[in-house]
């Protein structure tokens, strides 16, 4: 059966039946290991170097009344390069012929920024667990002393997070939050 990947659309597009807004669709064209795919990002598998690909985006709410629920989209790969995301095939033809170096450079610009954030993002919630780990190694060694007390009380966790039931799942669900509010959950949430 195999695993799909999802292509994110930069902006939902709204089923042709019934005007619900879909934000993604699903397709085995390339990897099929589960990975998100946004327009700009690098496709790996496939054997799709250039061209059009049609998929179809499915609606629910057309599901659920009876009604068509499948519609083609059309996927623009530009040298194994999502280039863009299309509702009609002239559209996705017309994408493809304009691709140019200007969309390189914010396709380039795009997935260093994201890169970065989801760097530092890694390296908070790193940071937080080590504080977590730190914590619980001062409450089973009390006497480690004075610099022990010192650097626990310094590197200390919010008294939400060290009471919580599950304190390192209310750390990822902070990080998570964090994330969300600043807008930034891809490629990583």
């Amino acid at each position: 059966m195999g695993l799909f990947d999802t292509i994110h659309f930069p902006k939902p597009i709204p089923c042709p039946e019934c005007g619900e807004e879909i934000s993604s669709v699903q397709t085995k064209d390339f990897d099929c290991l589960m990975g998100n795919y946004y327009v700009g990002s690098v496709l790996r598998g496939g054997s799709i170097l250039k061209g059009i690909v049609t998929e179809e985006i499915w609606c629910e709410k057309c599901f659920e009344a009876k009604r068509e629920s499948r519609h083609p989209i059309y996927l623009v790969v530009w040298n194994s390069i999502l280039a863009g995301i299309e509702t009609t095939e002239g559209a996705a033809e017309q994408r493809l012929s304009a691709v140019d170096r200007l969309d390189l450079v914010g396709w380039l610009d795009e997935a260093q920024r994201s890169a970065a954030d989801w760097r530092g993002r890694f390296f908070q919630l790193l940071g937080d667990i080590e504080k977590w780990h730190m914590h619980l190694a001062h409450q089973t060694n009390p006497e480690e002393g004075e610099g022990g007390k010192r650097m626990a009380a310094i590197f200390k966790l919010s008294d939400e997070i060290l009471q919580a039931q599950d304190p390192l799942g209310a750390l990822i669900a902070q990080h998570r939050e964090n994330a969300k509010r600043d807008g930034k959950p891809r490629g990583w949430w």
